[in-house]
């Protein structure tokens, strides 16, 4: 049995991945203007962050991976 999911359900899961992605994005501005503009800011202090955004990135790629499989495996 499935469960149909609601506009409102949609909306909510969707302006979450939206939030997810702003926070990822927010994370990467300031490694870049850390960087950038702070001299005792090294690469040996971005690293460590940057790592943690791709990983962030690869979690929410799975996720939308996840709920593509889904959306079609009720379509069939």
């Amino acid at each position: 049995m499935t469960i149909e999911r609601t506009p409102r359900d949609l909306l909510i899961s969707k302006l979450n991945q939206k939030l997810y992605f702003a926070e990822i994005e927010g994370k990467l501005l300031s490694v870049t203007y850390s960087l950038t503009s702070d001299k005792l800011y090294t690469v040996d202090h971005a690293l460590p962050e940057l790592i943690k955004v791709i990983h962030l990135l690869e979690q929410e790629q799975r996720a939308i991976m996840h709920e593509i499989d889904h959306l079609y495996s009720s379509v069939k």
